[in-house]
């Protein structure tokens, strides 16, 4: 495994801070130059709307003002990690009422966004169709995780049961598609470590099925290991140190080359709005990308955590 050097770490820290949001930017200075919690949980607060939930492009592949379940993950995502901070759980109150008001007892779960996103630029595979009803572990699963975590704002549904429900669907299902693992690690993470072993096996199933480990191909939209560090214990993966150099090099070589990570997908339509997503994404994940070799001491030799 290599290091990141310091000269394209500030190349990374400088597209951040000349492109990316202002969301982008604090959580940046946050993590790398002086904590700013209570900047981050105002910056997510311009994205919640009088409902309780998130919209107004917090999720950049769909623009619409409106609020979603799928944006409100977005921001539980991050918020979660500063649960402790003052005014973040007055935040959280109004999202989880929100995802709660939400509930669709006819599938038993959230539709990712409603018919609203068709009336604003979306990349394709968010748009809404009528009538088309289905339950999905991508969004259900991690947003009963945060109901889980947050259960003292959830009176309104029957938070074990939606648990129970979506523990069974999981070792129901045949497989596991990859934006549904996502959510699954998230709902795995707050679940107790004997619930953890009911579904533990049928991850590392799904992951051995899914993950890519030729960084030919990393370059396409295609979910490489990194993609599933979130999980709690990464080790569980079985993931062997080659593979994980392997997929860190490939990080820091995108970062040396260009400077930052670009969206390995398009919209093809919208051409105007994509690429202010695109820059937006960007942004997002150049900052994953620091964290994640951050979190696995790849940065240069003399970079210290705050």
């Amino acid at each position: 495994m290599r290091l990141l050097s310091q000269e394209a770490f500030e190349s990374a820290s400088r597209y951040i801070l000349n492109n990316g949001r202002y969301l982008e930017k604090l959580l940046f200075s946050h993590f790398f130059i002086e904590p700013c919690p209570e900047k981050i949980i105002k910056a997510y607060q311009m994205y919640q709307n009088r409902d309780g939930g998130y919209g107004n492009g917090l999720e950049p592949d769909f623009r619409m003002p409106y609020s979603s379940p799928m944006a409100t993950t977005t921001a539980l995502q991050k918020l979660s990690q500063f649960k402790h901070e003052p005014g973040v759980l007055e935040q959280v109150e109004k999202a989880i009422h929100y995802l709660v008001d939400t509930y669709d007892p006819s599938i038993n779960g959230w539709e990712a966004t409603s018919k609203m996103v068709n009336l604003y630029p979306h990349a394709p595979w968010w748009k809404y169709q009528e009538g088309v009803k289905n339950f999905s572990l991508n969004p259900t699963a991690e947003i009963i995780g945060y109901l889980m975590e947050f259960n003292q704002f959830a009176s309104g549904v029957n938070v074990e049961q939606l648990k129970n429900d979506v523990i069974e669907a999981i070792n129901t299902k045949s497989a596991l598609e990859e934006h549904e693992l996502y959510c699954v690690i998230r709902f795995y993470n707050r679940l107790s470590d004997i619930e953890q072993l009911l579904i533990i096996d049928k991850i590392k199933a799904s992951y051995d099925d899914l993950v890519v480990y030729d960084p030919l191909s990393w370059d396409q939209y295609v979910p490489y290991p990194l993609k599933f560090s979130e999980i709690d214990d990464f080790d569980l993966l079985g993931l062997l140190k080659s593979d994980l150099d392997n997929n860190i090099n490939y990080l820091i070589d995108k970062i040396t080359l260009v400077g930052h990570l670009a969206p390995t997908w398009q919209w093809g339509g919208y051409l105007e709005e994509w690429e202010i997503a695109k820059r937006e994404w960007s942004g997002v994940l150049t900052l994953d990308a620091l964290l994640q070799l951050d979190r696995f001491n790849a940065l240069f030799n003399s970079y210290k955590k705050q």
